[in-house]
């Protein structure tokens, strides 16, 4: 077969041809190997990525669970990507039904939409709106929003809301404050200008018949004012709780009685009365501060008899509850409180004109700091302090205290 000196060549032929399919075989071996080398770094890399944007995404939903303002995220088809749980709690949502819903459709306002449009067409916008709040039993109040919106690097947009509502509350009870304020220290002030320049007129002509009248008008005057600038203490006192209570067992049906005998010459000038009306046996002992207490329910007593209408009769119930607790009411048949200004009625310097067309109550204007003071002081004795009452029938103010005194 190989006779014809064909072998070396044949034997060559298949030498390189092995030699052929080895080198081959570990050119493959080492493609296939620095292939999967590189698979390997895509896939380290692939899941340093994630790792990366999962720790991302940890800070970001820390950073919208901690911040004290509402946070969204939106893409550009307006459709809402991220949201934090105050963005939730301010549109009245879900946190999960915010995700993926339309910007319009979470807060049924376009002017919102259209601040996060110029968002993400590149403008940084600010302003404020004032949203339908749709929290439940307040749909017919406003709720006013500072928003800001930028764009996000990502063809969406960040809006930041932050509430005001409660900001522009406090705004106005300060500007009601300085208002009635102003007019509280007005008055008396001019009275006492007005009187001293009458008996300074009166002794240039030797005239003295008037000094005495006009000299106890000053009076009332100061002692109006002294009473206005002691309540703006007493309540700063009581709710920076500086003076500890003085604990001891107060009877409070002759605490009551007290404080209706220094109010009936007040009641009675128009014709009305204090009656005192104990339901049960009793006891009638609390532990509490004296002074606080007799404080807190000659506020109301007064409020009570300064708003009751000609001859109208002032109760003041006590109620045995138990063992546990004493509730003291104190009631009268006047003009009423219109409903809106319920909620308000214990704010400081709140006060409400509650005859309709009149501008003034039987018994004087105030500050609008009594029941203020007489809500800290029932609260720092552990108790509560409640409010009923109807147009043109009543008032009832219901203090309930715990017999054992405050906690410790």
């Amino acid at each position: 077969m190989f006779g014809d000196g064909s072998w070396p060549l044949f034997l060559l032929s298949a030498v390189a041809l092995v030699v052929g399919v080895r080198l081959g075989a570990g050119k493959l071996r080492s493609r296939t190997r620095g292939e999967a080398a590189r698979a390997d770094r895509e896939a380290d890399r692939a899941d340093r990525a994630a790792a990366r944007a999962d720790r991302r995404g940890d800070r970001l939903n820390a950073l919208l669970d901690s911040t004290d303002d509402g946070v969204m995220r939106v893409r550009s088809d307006m459709a809402i990507r991220e949201a934090s749980p105050v963005a939730a709690e301010i549109l009245a949502r879900s946190l999960e039904s915010l995700r993926n819903l339309p910007l319009i459709q979470a807060t049924v306002d376009h002017r919102l939409e259209a601040i996060a449009r110029r968002a993400v067409n590149g403008e940084s916008v600010r302003g404020e709106i004032d949203l339908r709040d749709a929290r439940p039993g307040r749909s017919d109040e406003p709720r006013f929003v500072q928003v800001t919106a930028a764009p996000d690097g990502d063809s969406g947009a960040w809006i930041i809301l932050r509430d005001l509502t409660e900001v522009r509350r406090l705004r106005q009870i300060r500007t009601e404050f300085v208002d009635n304020l102003s007019h509280e220290l007005r008055t008396p002030l001019a009275t006492i200008r007005l009187l001293a320049e009458s008996i300074a007129t009166a002794a240039s002509r030797g005239d003295n018949s008037g000094t005495k009248d006009r000299a106890d008008q000053i009076e009332v005057e100061v002692l109006h004012l002294v009473q206005m600038a002691d309540e703006m203490l007493d309540l700063a006192t009581l709710e920076a709780g500086e003076i500890p209570l003085r604990i001891a067992s107060v009877d409070m049906r002759a605490l009551a009685e007290e404080v209706a005998s220094r109010f009936q010459p007040v009641a009675a000038r128009h014709g009305g009365r204090i009656t005192i009306v104990p339901q049960g046996e009793g006891p009638w002992q609390v532990q509490g501060d004296r002074d606080r207490l007799r404080q807190a329910l000659a506020n109301l007593v007064h409020n009570a008899v300064k708003y009751s209408r000609e001859r109208g009769e002032v109760t003041i119930s006590l109620n045995a509850l138990g063992g546990e607790q004493l509730k003291v009411a104190v009631a009268d048949r006047g003009i009423g409180i219109d409903p809106r200004h319920l909620p308000r009625i214990f704010e400081r310097f709140y006060t409400v004109e509650r005859i309709a067309g009149e501008e003034a109550t039987i018994g004087g204007g105030g500050t609008g700091l009594g029941l203020a003071i007489a809500r800290h002081a029932v609260l720092r004795h552990g108790g509560d302090i409640d409010v009923t009452s109807t147009i043109g029938v009543g008032t009832t103010f219901t203090v309930t205290l715990p017999k054992t005194g405050p906690r410790a």
